[in-house]
């Protein structure tokens, strides 16, 4: 028998169960008899032997205080922290490092990664952006750089955007499909058909960008567990 974590609910009427990355969740109505549902439950074992397999293994995030490596437009480079040195990536050799009085101090190497990660990225992607928005006719009030949990980008009604400092790990093309993305949203709130017709006019093999993000796009993300 699998294990599982049961969720009861006065307004269910049916059991259902959901297969994710991180166990098994039942939801049955409440007041159900236990010996019922088990009996229930191992009749689903194939089923949900299945299902588990089907399920995507998660992506490690990276931790580059104990690995010494990390992303950087889609390549690994070497990453050190300590105060030898000042904050500063050299592309040529494929080297990060990251000024910190105590490289042992984990949320303070994070911390300094995130802003010599956020000084680059804006480099990067405000010599792309104004080319981009001059060519796809869409005015920007704002651009922000900021760590998120589950974005790459985001536009306001007031066309403001923002980027997360995160995507410094991508490949350039896969950044520049970013913000394209949040261009054509300047034009289109909307993910409707309109949107994704924009998008498609400037990048055309932007659902294999997306493929890639949602399948592989979490690679990028620095672990918080400091």
């Amino acid at each position: 028998m699998f294990e599982y974590q049961l969720k009861e609910s006065t307004r269910r009427r049916s059991i259902a169960i959901k297969v994710t990355d991180n166990g098994i969740i039942v939801y049955a109505p409440k007041g159900l008899e236990k010996k019922w549902l088990h009996e229930w439950l191992m009749s689903k074992h194939s089923w949900v032997l299945a299902q588990q397999q089907k399920v995507p293994a998660v992506p490690v995030v990276q931790t580059p205080w104990h690995s010494q490596t990390l992303l950087v437009f889609g390549e690994t480079y070497a990453c050190f922290f300590g105060p030898e040195y000042p904050s500063k990536l050299c592309h040529s050799n494929r080297i990060v490092h990251v000024c910190v009085i105590n490289p042992d101090d984990t949320k303070a190497c994070r911390a300094a990664l995130l802003s010599l990660l956020r000084i680059e990225l804006e480099s990067y992607v405000m010599g792309v952006l104004p080319v981009l928005a001059e060519k796809m006719d869409a005015q920007v009030s704002q651009v922000k750089f900021r760590e998120y949990k589950s974005r790459w980008g985001s536009c306001t009604s007031n066309r403001a955007l923002a980027f997360n400092t995160l995507l410094i790990g991508a490949k350039p093309s896969y950044i520049d499909y970013v913000i394209i993305h949040e261009l054509a949203h300047c034009h289109v709130l909307a993910h409707n058909p309109e949107f994704w017709q924009l998008v498609f006019k400037y990048y055309g093999e932007y659902k294999d960008v997306v493929k890639w993000f949602r399948e592989k796009g979490a690679t990028l993300f620095i672990t918080k567990e400091v």
